[in-house]
């Protein structure tokens, strides 16, 4: 049975009560350009890829892998469709529940109890209790067939109690499930996920009156008087002061003890550190985001290693901001210090100096000087081999995922290649025209070819879903797959936004969960990459009804049709953005929200659902986006601070 075929399946026998629904062939399903999955169970359901990702996946068999299904679980929170989700959730756990162990079960549990705790409110008053009471049952039973260790659901059920009514008498055990959690930090998933465990903590210190505990682990999650109306659980900070950073708070990991180091949620890429074989010398791999940014991941790391040698060398992946923001600092610090990058860095760094809106990108300080001098002191354009301090190191350059001055470094007595961002899920930046998806191919093949036991890429994001070498080989086979695939789309006339709707995944995927989020993350943006590079400045789509950019249609136009065409007064578009957002419909209503907020402009309501719509949307991808995650950030009219350094509890 097909991916698509099981999950129509699926979704239709949830709906009509198991009764099977008439069956969708696969040529049928990828000729419509509204397909998406569970449509025909669904007709008015809101379109969302990652949902229609994970729901085909799952449904097909148990994966061991905690975080699809909590991610899910988190897509139908912020687009209302927790009633989908329950009914999926209970129809998965009933199929394939007996073939689940205890661990794989109660993650499944916990996720569904977060469905149905959020639910809570739509369930009639006279059956809510019972409701609330089988809720908390599910989640005793994910704790005694996980022998109470599984982490999230000690998360699930501490952030459940805490939010309930005080009659259900659960504050107790609230304080005891998020206790649990503070007092192992080495349990959290992901940095930023206990985020939402110290937020909670606060607010029952707050309760029972413990002010400066309150204060504590407000503190500890970031938020401060700021905190979100709704869950977050990823690993994004993004704040004026700092710009958009990929791990929430500082944090280092020996690589291989004494030797190699990763040091993060210093701007928004990661730095390594060697020390050479010898002792002699310290090699910085990139040069950091900001010059402070980069003096204060030194700092951190010498703090936590004083015995470190001086800072000889400098590697540069690839010359993107992120990656060189911090040379001016190296130069002023270490003047000695010898910088190796790519021949070819100008053009990379020509578009670095694009300008952007939005200031929780870069920083508010950016400053192009911070780029624009940079240049390397020794050039590379061939494979190259060094011995520094007795360490060997192997240069080879090549064009990687994002840019064309990618450069690879291989220490092969280590077995561990660093990548830079040649697998950068976005496949360069999304504000400008770059991105090499064709050469990407030859650039995984090269590290395939040497063989690595450890992959470790420019962002911690990426380091956890391309780690080595087996997991690159069946996302490279997987990747491929897809370009074949949506070029045949794109070159028969078909849109990006209809191939995105279509839901592709290679045949075979359902035996390698291992890249469920590796293929995931940057599927889209394949898609849309191949289309920049396949169609004109005029897109056409399979109808020949939905071209796009034959016209100069603004948000004053779409204000000028609600009020002057449709004649809505502002309460009644009001109404609508409403029942968009409990449908769903998010990017539909912010869209609409940011037209009628132009239209109507003395309306503070349209201001706040705005800025509701937004965060709601910023919630949805804060695993996979951090491009998104800022712009929607600013259009809510937040920040998104980083976490402090973990305290001693």
């Amino acid at each position: 049975m097909t991916y698509t075929k099981t999950i129509l399946t699926i979704l239709a026998s949830i709906v009509l009560g198991g009764g099977v629904l008439a069956q969708v062939s696969v040529d049928e399903f990828h000729s419509s350009a509204s397909a998406s999955a569970g449509a025909t169970a669904y007709p008015d359901r809101s379109f969302h890829s990652d949902i229609a990702f994970y729901e085909t996946v799952l449904a097909e068999g148990p994966i061991s892998d905690p975080r699809p299904p909590f991610l899910l679980a988190n897509s139908y929170i912020v687009t209302s469709q927790q009633e989908i989700g329950i009914a999926f959730f209970e129809e998965v756990l009933q199929r394939h529940g007996t073939a689940m162990s205890g661990e794989n079960r109660s993650t499944y549990l916990a996720a569904l109890s977060l469905l149905r705790a959020t639910y809570a409110e739509e369930v009639p008053l006279f059956s809510r209790i019972f409701w609330v009471n089988d809720t908390f049952e599910l989640l005793v039973e994910a704790g005694e067939i996980s022998n109470d260790q599984n982490p999230l659901v000690h998360w699930a059920a501490g952030i459940i109690y805490t939010q309930v009514p005080g009659f259900f008498g659960k504050q107790d055990d609230a304080l005891r499930e998020l206790t649990w959690l503070v007092e192992r930090p080495e349990t959290e998933p992901l940095p930023g996920f206990y985020r939402e465990v110290y937020r909670h903590l606060a607010i029952l210190h707050q309760r029972s009156g413990e002010r400066d505990l309150a204060d504590h682990y407000m503190t500890q999650s970031g938020y401060g008087a700021g905190a979100p109306d709704t869950l977050y659980m990823g690993w994004f900070a993004t704040s004026a002061a700092d710009g958009l950073r990929f791990s929430p708070t500082p944090w280092i990991e020996e690589i291989e003890q004494g030797r190699i180091f990763a040091v993060r949620g210093f701007g928004f890429s990661d730095l390594h550190f060697i020390v050479s074989e010898d002792g002699s010398e310290l090699i910085s791999i990139d040069a950091g985001t900001q010059p402070d940014s980069f003096a204060a991941a030194l700092d951190f790391l010498r703090s936590a290693q004083p015995n470190l040698p001086p800072l000889g060398l400098v590697l540069i992946t690839h010359a993107h901001w992120d990656h060189i923001g911090g040379h001016s600092t190296i130069r002023e610090t270490a003047p000695n210090a010898l910088f190796y990058g790519r021949e070819n860095f100008s053009g990379t760094l020509r578009r670095v100096l694009r300008g952007h809106s939005y200031t929780q990108f870069r920083s508010a300080a950016f400053h192009p000087q911070w780029v624009n001098d940079y240049a390397p002191d020794v050039v590379i354009d061939t494979p190259t081999d060094l011995v520094i301090g007795d360490t060997q190191i192997t240069l080879i350059p090549t064009i990687g995922g994002e840019t064309e001055d990618a450069m690879l470094i291989h220490l092969p007595e280590h077995g561990i290649v660093l990548t830079g961002d040649v697998l950068m899920p976005f496949y360069g930046e999304p504000w400008v025209n770059e991105g090499h998806i064709e050469e990407a191919v030859q650039t995984m093949d090269t590290i395939l070819a040497l063989e690595p036991k450890l992959i470790l890429h420019g962002h911690f994001g990426i380091t956890a879903m391309y780690p080595d070498a087996p997991v690159l080989a069946g996302y490279r086979d997987a990747y491929v797959w897809l370009i074949a695939e949506a070029r045949r789309y794109l070159l028969n006339g078909y849109a990006v936004e209809e191939i995105i709707r279509m839901n592709l995944i290679p045949p075979g995927l359902a035996a390698h969960e291992e890249i469920f989020l590796s293929y995931l993350a940057p599927r889209d943006h394949i898609i849309r990459r191949l289309g920049d590079s396949i169609t004109g400045i005029w897109r056409e789509d399979s109808t020949g009804r939905e071209p796009r950019d034959l016209d100069t249609i603004t948000a004053q136009e779409r204000g000028r049709m609600l009020g002057l065409y449709f004649d809505l007064s502002a309460r009644e578009v009001e109404r609508g953005l409403r029942r968009m957002m409990d449908n769903g419909d998010l990017e539909l209503a912010l869209e609409t929200a940011i037209a009628a907020e132009g239209r109507y402009s003395d309306n503070s309501d349209l201001t706040l659902l705005r800025r509701e719509i937004a965060d709601r949307l910023r919630s949805q991808v804060q695993f996979f986006d951090p491009f998104k995650f800022t712009v929607y950030t600013e259009i809510a009219g937040r920040e998104h601070p980083g976490m402090p350094a973990r305290l001693e509890e």
